[in-house]
């Protein structure tokens, strides 16, 4: 792990490696957690509980389109010193699972810096088992859980991810699942290619994305 005493920008992990739809019955029952990929902006959250700096995966703020006040973003701040969180920004005016419109929401996939350490050589696992510390969630839907009005977190697929497809891409705001490894350790974020090797996206079949 890294001191991470003041704000610098770190990319986001993402995954670059794509797969077909239709071989998702191949990634059932070989180590991989699926986590939903929404239909937003790719997004990093830095904050030391007074300052609030909400980035896109393009090192541009969301300041002119934000729709969360600072206020409910600082209560995501666990802790003493930096905290800094990735997901997804939801600002495309996508549908959820009820038809309702689902904008305006952060919605975490992971977490990158906790208390001044930059969590480099964590798998996605234990950092995985740090959110479920950090934070208390209401059930929403099966693939995102609530923590605050416009403050949620995806849920982790570990078994049955066939059957989950078929349910996931039937919701509007959800483009599919992005697979990773349990053990998939963190690199630094400095580049944005960095820590694309232990995951891997599969998106339903539209129009725009035929893989």
């Amino acid at each position: 792990m890294k001191p991470y005493l003041n704000f610098q920008y770190l990319f986001p992990p993402r995954p670059e490696i794509k797969a077909p739809h239709s071989v998702i019955k191949q990634y059932e029952g070989q180590n991989f957690i699926a986590q939903p990929k929404l239909n937003g902006s790719c997004a990093v959250l830095f904050t030391d509980g007074h300052q609030v700096i909400m980035m896109n995966r393009h090192k541009d703020t969301f300041s002119r389109d934000l729709l969360i006040d600072k206020e409910e973003l600082k209560k995501l701040h666990k802790g003493e010193g930096w905290l800094v969180l990735t997901g997804e920004y939801m600002n495309k005016s996508k549908k959820d699972s009820q038809g309702k419109l689902f904008n305006g929401k952060f919605v975490i996939f992971d977490i990158l810096v906790y208390q001044n350490q930059y969590l480099t050589g964590s798998t996605f696992s234990e950092r995985q088992i740090l959110l479920d510390n950090l934070y208390s969630l209401k059930p929403y839907d099966k693939f995102i859980s609530q923590i605050e009005s416009h403050l949620y977190r995806v849920n982790n697929i570990t078994t049955n991810i066939t059957q989950s497809w078929e349910e996931i891409i039937k919701t509007d705001m959800y483009e599919g699942f992005v697979l990773k490894k349990p053990t998939g350790s963190l690199d630094t974020g400095y580049r944005s290619d960095n820590n694309t090797g232990w995951q891997l996206k599969i998106r339903k079949p539209t129009k725009n994305y035929q893989y």
